[in-house]
């Protein structure tokens, strides 16, 4: 048998070629079909695919429409629509391990968190579990050289379950890029974009450093809609609505070996920004608020900031008798949301605000901000609005197009400024100055006017406190501060034009205040009030309040405007308290001397500067005083005429008056004559005032003493009405019933109180 080699060679040669068509076809379908026999031994998890190709010329391996699925569960965990990875072989024969391309294109992957607990911690335990074998200690050996000259992910989802606040957020169009990955050298560039499903997108730049794990990263979000973190406020705040659209654009580097080391520059604004609480009304929003961060360096103590505006900003405040809508939107401290029935320290670990709080507590504890600079602050048109539900009829106030700006903010400068303007209830100005010193806060400067204030738009509170409303009124109010190492010296100069109070209203007030007679006393004759308060004080006494003092006083001039107005009229019209509050006479006057018309000329300018002002006078009178000074005159005079005049005449004179006058009570002569005159009765025992009384007679005195007290009034009454032309339903004029105190007065006297019809 001849041996032929030519065909021995060529039936080698066709066996390894079948037999690497053998490998080269069948090594995919072996391998797919033994990663899925035995995935779940091997992972925990079920792993299927749709295709599975190894190339072993090129030595590159294509997965299509892999699925990981969820431990004892057809959950899908992780999917792929293709993966791609491409070997170079002859690198490896040199010990390196160079991997040219790792593609994964339409990932899909679905976390879920429970408390602290993921759906991937049995991967984590398994693939991460410590080898307990006793092993004999190795030599060093070289460390493992490997090369990735590209891994890109590209229409990716990542969606995001946290079963705890029953929410998901869910990343869109995830692309993510690595262009090299080398043994020998630290540096690690990536790079990643995506969109946020809920509304949003971000980039980011990475470069860290694997050795010394130092940072930079670029990060871009633009409008991401804060309402995703919604379910995680539930802790702190029972909203309807929580919402805006947070972007920004920060350089970032740092070090993940020391977090607080962290420098930021950039931009960050949050856009239409919005509170509800659960009745569905808005607390708080804005329509811009932007941060310039020209350079902020936490370890280093800087915080440079650009310009920060806010833009329409609105808040909306609400104060009830035992609670304010911003108290009632807050959950109280310890509450345990019913739907969450999980541990504190669970929740508290899946929600990022807890986490938030207490990275920036950590890493705040050990730096105090006291070196910062702003370039400026600025708010335009702002939008406050107060109501107070707490008294008989609610009162609102509205502050709107407020604008507030500074100065250049720095803490090393002597003085940061704030200037702000307003519109209240849509007739008031008010502007205001503040100049502080940023190390020493007990050296400032506050000045602020208001002009044109409705003093009616505070009806409400006069309503329930002193039942009046203000008619009419505008507020003028001008204050000037000064603070000096905490000494505060304080100019008030207060104007009210116009003002007009109503009746007192029935039913009502919770104290007891003749309002309208405080208004009027404080007038002047065009129905303005004008008041200066000085106030001085140290702000570093905790019982010292500015606000209450200032207020204080001007309660305190108005009660006393109210009770006892005479001592302000009186220096209003150039007299003294005493002038205005008696009009005094002698015993038996029967007209007016200039002490009666001074203080009768007082009470009329009163009255005629303020028409709604009236008065009630009192004659204050002893009726058994009068009549014994009234009879020992007549007495007198009698005995004067019968037993001193030389001759008889028809009138006496001035002279002959002064004679009678001077006749003393216990003189001799003329109680003999006294005696002879009341003869039978035996009367020499008794005073001269009590014979006197018997000899003119009780009945006569009494008339006499009654046209006496009726000529007083008369005469005060026209002296008002026809010389002072004062209407004569503004005077009452009337005679004191308190006979016993009047017996107590010194002389006869008209008491006058100022009065308004309430």
């Amino acid at each position: 048998m001849r041996f032929k080699p030519r065909k021995i060679t060529t039936a080698i040669l066709i066996s390894v070629f079948i037999i690497l068509l053998a490998v080269f076809f069948g090594i995919s379908p072996v391998a797919k079909y033994e990663i899925e026999k035995n995935s779940v031994e091997w992972t925990g998890r079920k792993i299927t695919m749709n295709r599975l190709f190894i190339n072993l010329w090129k030595c590159n391996v294509t997965i299509k429409d892999l699925k990981v699925y969820e431990a004892k569960s057809n959950a899908v965990f992780f999917s792929a629509g293709k993966i791609f990875t491409d070997i170079s072989v002859l690198p490896m024969l040199k010990g390196e391990y160079r991997i040219n391309t790792i593609q994964i294109i339409t990932p899909n992957v679905v976390i879920e968190q429970t408390g602290n607990h993921f759906n991937f911690d049995d991967l984590v335990k398994r693939f991460t579990a410590v080898d307990t074998t006793k092993k004999e200690p190795e030599k060093p050996s070289e460390p493992t050289r490997y090369r990735v000259e590209k891994m890109e992910i590209s229409g990716g989802t990542i969606t995001y379950r946290d079963k705890v606040m029953n929410n998901e957020i869910v990343l869109q169009q995830v692309k993510l890029g690595c262009p090299l990955l080398v043994w020998n050298s630290p540096v690690l560039n990536a790079a990643t974009e995506f969109k946020f499903k809920s509304g949003g997108a971000a980039d980011a730049r990475l470069t860290l450093n694997l050795d010394s794990l130092s940072y930079s990263l670029a990060a871009n979000v633009q409008k991401l809609d804060l309402q995703l973190l919604k379910p995680y406020l539930k802790d702190y705040v029972k909203t309807s609505y929580f919402g805006g659209l947070l972007s920004s654009k920060l350089l970032i580097k740092g070090d993940f070996d020391v977090p607080a080391a962290v420098a930021i520059k950039g931009d960050i604004s949050l856009a239409d920004f919005r509170i509800d609480d659960e009745k569905k009304v808005t607390v708080a929003s804005w329509k811009d608020f932007a941060i310039a961060i020209d350079s902020l360096d936490v370890a280093g103590n800087i915080y440079n900031f650009g310009e920060i505006s806010l833009e329409n900003p609105y808040l909306l405040f609400e104060y009830y008798a035992k609670s304010d809508n911003f108290t009632n939107i807050m959950v109280p401290s310890g509450t345990v949301v019913a739907d969450t029935a999980l541990a504190v320290d669970e929740v508290d670990y899946s929600n990022p605000f807890t986490i938030m709080a207490g990275y920036i507590k950590e890493i705040s504890k050990d730096y105090v901000i006291s070196n910062y600079t702003a370039k400026d602050v600025l708010m335009h048109n702002g939008h406050i609005v107060y109501k107070d539900y707490t008294l008989e009829d609610k009162f609102v106030y509205d502050l709107e197009n407020l604008e507030m700006s500074s100065g250049r903010i720095s803490s090393k400068s002597d003085s940061i400024t704030f200037d702000m303007s307003c519109l209240a209830n849509r007739s008031g100005k008010l502007k205001a100055h503040l100049a502080f010193d940023p190390r020493d806060y007990m050296n400032m400067s506050i000045n602020y006017n208001i002009e044109k204030m409705r003093i009616s738009d505070f009806n409400p509170y006069s309503k329930f406190y002193v039942a009046h409303a203000f008619v009419e009124g505008m507020l003028f109010y001008t204050s000037t501060n000064t603070i000096h190492n905490g000494k505060l010296k304080s100019t008030n100069v207060m104007s009210i034009k116009k003002i007009e109070v109503s009746r007192k209203l029935k039913g009502i007030g919770l104290y007891e205040m003749p309002l309208r007679l405080a208004i009027t006393i404080l007038t002047d004759r065009k129905g303005n009030i004008d008041l200066d308060i000085p106030v001085e004080g140290d702000l570093k006494d905790p019982t010292y309040k500015f606000g209450k003092v200032i207020w204080q006083i001007v309660k305190n001039l108005v009660v006393k405007a109210a009770t006892a107005p005479f001592d302000l009229l009186a220096k209003a019209f150039g007299g003294n308290e005493e002038d205005i509050k008696y009009v005094r006479f002698d015993y038996l006057q029967k007209q007016f001397d200039s002490r009666q018309m001074k203080s009768l000329d007082m009470i009329s300018k009163a009255l005629s500067d303020k028409p709604s002002l009236k008065i009630a006078m009192i004659q204050v009178a002893s009726h058994q005083s009068e009549k014994e000074l009234l009879a020992l005159s007549l007495a007198k005079g009698m005995y004067y005429k019968t037993k001193i005049m030389q001759s008889p005449k028809d009138s006496l004179v001035a002279k002959d008056y002064k004679a009678i006058e001077a006749i003393s009570n216990l003189d001799s002569l003329f109680n003999l004559w006294l005696n002879q005159q009341l003869l039978p009765e035996d009367v020499s025992g008794l005073p001269s005032q009590i014979k006197c009384q018997k000899l003119i007679g009780d009945q006569v005195l009494g008339q006499e003493i009654d046209k006496l007290f009726a000529i007083r009034n008369k005469m005060v009454l026209d002296y008002f009405v026809k010389e002072k032309q004062i209407d004569p339903t503004r005077i009452k004029i009337t005679n004191t019933l308190d006979e016993k105190s009047a017996e107590f007065e010194s002389t006869p006297r008209y008491t006058v109180e100022f009065v308004v019809d309430e």
